[in-house]
């Protein structure tokens, strides 16, 4: 099985992914104790929950059952599906995802040096065809996709809430006043 096969089984698989109503991140073909694995990657605007990724998987089974399916005749009787979201940290595959997920942070390994190193971590700036441009702390960064074997993007955590002036877990500290407590006290002053 080769990329061939995965190609089809792609275009297939996304197809039926997004009449479902989701994006088809990725597809990968793998082999786990010697049976195919094939991971199906899927994404949506509000995330992916447990039952986005069942509702998936009956369908691609669904289609994978069919005998005159030629991608279940590659893949035989016994083979492995997963159906999962990209999670927080979502890899980026395609030149559209860098160009999709600009001005986000990311982190991307390369198989060659570029400028003395092989993990890059900065924002992308730009991408076309053949290439990315990452904003680093050390400068920009051209990375061409043919030297790129895994990309990320980074996940900051959510924005920290505003801490609530004099307070601790909901509670005053001893010998604090509320600002009642304090303008009586300053009213008794005068």
């Amino acid at each position: 099985m080769g990329n061939e096969f995965l190609n089809q089984a792609f275009l297939a698989i996304e197809k039926i992914v997004v009449e479902l109503g989701y994006e088809c991140v990725n597809v990968a073909l793998a082999s786990e104790d010697g049976r195919p694995v094939l991971r199906v990657m899927i994404d949506s605007i509000g995330g992916i929950n447990v039952r986005d990724c069942e509702t998936v998987s009956r369908a691609i089974n669904r289609f994978l059952d069919d005998p005159d399916s030629e991608e279940a005749d590659k893949l035989g009787d016994r083979y492995y599906l997963e159906v999962s979201s990209p999670g927080l940290e979502r890899p980026l595959f395609t030149p559209a995802d860098y160009e999709r997920f600009r001005g986000r942070e990311a982190r991307i390994k390369t198989s060659e040096l570029v400028d003395g190193r092989k993990t890059h971590i900065g924002v992308i700036t730009s991408s076309d065809d053949k290439s990315v441009i990452l904003d680093t702390e050390q400068g920009s960064r051209d990375l061409q996709f043919v030297h790129v074997t895994r990309a990320v993007l980074i996940f900051n955590g959510l924005e920290p809430q505003p801490k609530k002036a004099n307070k601790q877990n909901g509670k005053r500290r001893k010998g604090e006043k509320n600002s009642a407590e304090a303008a009586v006290d300053m009213e008794e002053e005068h």
